[in-house]
């Protein structure tokens, strides 16, 4: 196969999953919000959690995961942590997730 086909194979679907993975992306700006309202309380406003065995996610603790594992996790809870699953939608979720890693 010639080398110039196969780059551009390789070109197009880099561009193709640029392209969903953009789409996928959440807004850290409207994930702020949310966090405030829903995360803080537990996690601390700037990650440092107010409570013990909480991740602080200051120092990345709990979001070395991709998004879909922690969406996943946000949606059925865990132990003191409510599940989300019907109370945020799958893209609030990731907007929450994009906020959460400016603050490490």
């Amino acid at each position: 196969m010639d080398r110039r086909v196969v780059f551009y194979r390789v070109f197009v679907l880099s561009l193709v999953l640029f392209a969903v993975g953009a789409t996928q992306a959440g807004d850290p700006q409207r994930g702020r919000q949310i966090y405030i309202e829903r995360c803080a309380g537990c996690h601390g406003l700037t990650g440092s959690p107010t409570m013990a065995a909480v991740p602080a996610f200051s120092r990345g603790e709990g979001v070395m995961k991709s998004d879909q594992e922690l969406l996943a996790f946000i949606k059925r809870g865990k132990g003191v942590m409510p599940g989300y699953d019907g109370l945020l939608t799958d893209m609030e979720i990731r907007d929450t997730l994009a906020y959460i890693r400016t603050l490490f």
